[in-house]
């Protein structure tokens, strides 16, 4: 995504913050004025919350993007509050004589009480008044400046995670690719080496799998169809037919509109090479069974198969272990995954709630 160059971004901040800070100013002086509003005490209203709230705004604009930051970045207290010396005493000069020349009668004598009472006698009374406005202008800054680190670290501590989540999951895929392929490539061999003519179509199924599985990214929050991810396994189930030549000995069942629906790639393949590896391979009275059902609210995957009297491992590989991981970061909470391993069969069921 193009990102804006940072001048648009202040600028854009800039109008945000000012459209936000007139819009409290006026509302606070409409609801603060006693009586009914007037001409005349429209025009305090514009004075103090149009004029000098703006000013107060420049206060607040220069101490949250400039003072503020600059002491949290290097840490140096006696510079910064020079500088906050030189920027209060600056505004205050500004204001004061702004008030004693333009608008004298309305700010320093309240000129919309109508009897023009002398409200500051003196500089030094106006001052005193106004320290507590410069106060709480500068508290609402620096509450600012600390919200906006605070946003901006969250933001990069979720993209570190997601970094995080990245690199494990491509580290996951990459060695499930590799599994795979070795096996996928014994496969081919074997049908090589009895000259069957069906290492042609075996290995453009081969390059269909693979062509899959290069181009899912490894994001957590990636979604592929569940449709093409489906049609990726009965690739590899073709595969496992083209080896063994026992069409009869996967049986697959569907039930659920999988085109209106999405899921994390490469997930079901490793639960069905676990199944191949473990499993009678060419028995089509002891199929490897799987069925799949997927409404709205959640997605079931379940794969059942006999064993081997003679079984290759113990373990359940580098596939199910992977996966395990796998879904701790791409469904986290959402998924369920119950196995039922006897001496004869063995049973898996996923389940994820969408």
């Amino acid at each position: 995504m193009h990102r804006p160059p940072d001048h648009l971004r202040h600028y854009k901040e800039l109008a945000l913050l000012l459209a936000v800070w007139m819009l409290v100013m006026y509302g606070m002086g409409i609801l603060g004025m006693p009586g009914e509003l007037t001409s005349a005490k429209m025009r305090a209203i514009h004075i103090r919350e149009g004029v000098f709230g703006l000013l107060n705004f420049i206060l607040f604009y220069t101490a949250g993007r400039w003072l503020f930051p600059q002491f949290i970045k290097h840490r140096e207290l006696a510079p910064m509050l020079a500088k906050l010396l030189l920027l209060l005493v600056s505004i205050t000069l500004l204001k004061y004589a702004i008030a004693y020349f333009v608008f004298r009668q309305d700010v320093l004598y309240m000129g919309y009480r109508g009897n023009f009472v002398p409200i500051y006698r003196s500089f030094n009374a106006y001052v005193i008044s106004h320290t507590w406005t410069h106060a709480w202008v500068l508290c609402a800054a620096l509450a600012y400046v600390l919200f906006r680190n605070w946003l901006e670290a969250d933001k990069r501590h979720q993209l570190l995670i997601a970094q995080k989540q990245e690199a494990e999951l491509g580290i996951l895929t990459t060695q499930l690719n590799v599994h795979f392929l070795m096996n996928s490539l014994n496969s081919i061999y074997s049908l090589a080496l009895v000259r069957s003519p069906q290492v042609i179509d075996a290995t453009r199924t081969l390059s269909h799998l693979l062509s899959y599985m290069t181009n899912q990214p490894p994001a957590a929050t990636y979604r592929s169809k569940l449709a093409n991810e489906l049609r990726y396994l009965e690739d590899f189930i073709a595969m496992h037919r083209l080896r063994t030549g026992c069409d009869n000995c996967v049986i697959m069942e569907i039930d659920g509109a999988t085109s209106d629906y999405q899921i994390a790639p490469l997930l079901l393949v490793p639960f069905v090479e676990n199944a191949f590896k473990h499993g009678v391979a060419n028995q089509p009275n002891q199929p490897v069974t799987i069925r799949i059902q997927c409404d709205a609210q959640q997605f079931i995957f379940n794969i059942h198969n006999f064993k081997t009297v003679k079984r290759k491992d113990k373990t359940g590989g580098i596939g199910l272990e992977n996966v395990r991981k796998r879904l701790e970061l791409v469904y986290p909470e959402q998924y369920s995954l119950r196995i039922n391993d006897s001496e004869r069969e063995y049973d898996c069921t996923l389940q994820i709630n969408w």
